[in-house]
């Protein structure tokens, strides 16, 4: 591929990703109201009164991930944000680096698109969530095992990550962690309890965590930005649900032990 198409391709959609995360935050507030008149709550989460048009019984399902009401779950945002930056800049300084797996371009794409299409069209926008998360976990497998092929074997010595991999994984956690904080809430949009839709969630977010992290070993920043996600979700709900947030440390601690497998 020529290397300027290569280059256009990986800022679109990377550029395009983090316009959508960060424009998908700010739908936080009802009805595009100034912050200052609009407080972010996770009250309004809970009872399912967040929501872009500011309807009182419209819900909205995009989660406490994407759509932040933390410290916490900000400075994830602004850490995911700034992953995409440090990305491409590696993959920049790289002139003759290996193009990417088209997998990450096109999981790049739906990640963007996903919180757009799940308001109107929740399963449809759940399908895309999923297949996003799938394509960026294959891609940064195939990225991986091309680089450990194309690298010089050194005795004792571990082969890098191909350049940009290891933020690209960051981002990649954290889109894993906003699809299944979604999917407990189509859950509950579906008639399921809200706390044991929740629940389910973190379930289907640690158990892919630890699975993606025993696939891409070297890749722990898509641990720690699962962990981080994690962290912020139990301290939102501290005071809410008492369950969520201990099933969110069995989680942390779940991944936790994976990675240590993995390192050691």
């Amino acid at each position: 591929m020529n290397r300027n198409l290569q280059v256009l391709i990986e800022v679109a959609t990377a550029g395009g990703f983090a316009v959508s995360a960060l424009l998908t935050s700010l739908r936080t507030l009802s009805g595009w109201a100034p912050l200052t008149s609009t407080p972010l709550s996770f009250e309004r989460t809970l009872t399912g009164r967040m929501s872009l048009g500011g309807g009182a019984d419209e819900l909205s399902l995009l989660g406490l991930v994407a759509q932040p009401t933390t410290a916490i779950l900000w400075a994830l945002l602004a850490a995911v944000l700034g992953a995409v930056v440090l990305h491409l800049a590696a993959r920049l300084r790289v002139r003759r680096a290996p193009p990417q797996p088209p997998a990450i371009a096109l999981g790049l794409v739906m990640a963007a698109l996903w919180p757009w299409v799940i308001g109107p069209a929740p399963l449809p926008g759940l399908a895309l969530a999923a297949a996003a998360c799938t394509a960026l976990t294959l891609g940064l497998a195939w990225q991986c095992d091309a680089a450990q092929a194309q690298a010089e074997p050194i005795p004792g010595v571990e082969t890098p990550p191909a350049p940009g991999a290891s933020a690209l994984a960051f981002v990649a956690g954290w889109v894993v962690m906003a699809a299944t904080s979604a999917l407990g809430l189509v859950l509950f949009d579906l008639g399921m309890g809200l706390e044991r839709a929740i629940l389910l969630g973190l379930l289907v977010a640690a158990l892919a965590a630890a699975w993606v992290q025993l696939r891409l070993p070297r890749l722990v920043m898509f641990s720690a930005a699962a962990i981080w996600a994690m962290i912020g979700i139990a301290a939102a709900t501290a005071g809410t649900s008492i369950t969520i947030a201990t099933a969110c440390v069995l989680g942390i601690s779940a991944v936790a032990v994976v990675v240590v497998r993995t390192t050691t």
